[in-house]
């Protein structure tokens, strides 16, 4: 019989070094990663191998990145610029966006999304 202990352990803790890694958002990025999806929010763990990103899209919900190594260079809102390691991305529900990994090396990176708008019947993701 399995430790009350740890059974809430595996109920709570998610451990993103052991879950599969999959594509994060189909065919729209190269992304790859384990994430994981609660009642309100998602979050996922994210890898972008060198000079590689996403075709232009957007979220219905509102999302958040923040850069654990590497630089992102991100398209959005008619400006193009560079969120570095140790920077938060704000994305805006329904901006489109790009985010692409630097030549010079991988970017990872924490992803946050409410969930609102997919509770609601719409698309996670759409592409444009």
């Amino acid at each position: 019989m399995a430790n009350p202990q740890q059974q809430d352990k595996r109920q709570y803790v998610h451990d993103f070094r052991t879950m599969k890694k999959e594509a994060m958002i189909g065919k729209t990025s190269t992304s790859e990663g384990s994430s994981f999806t609660g009642e309100r929010i998602y979050c996922g763990l994210v890898t972008k191998r060198p000079g590689t990103g996403s075709k232009p899209h957007y979220h219905p919900d509102e999302t958040f990145n923040y850069v654990l190594q590497g630089t992102l260079k991100v398209e959005m809102d008619g400006q193009q610029f560079l969120v570095p390691k140790g920077c938060l991305l704000h994305i805006p529900p329904n901006m489109v966006h790009t985010a692409v990994a630097t030549d010079e090396e991988e970017a990872v990176y924490l992803v946050w999304r409410d969930r609102v708008g997919e509770k609601s019947g719409q698309p996670s993701v759409v592409e444009v």
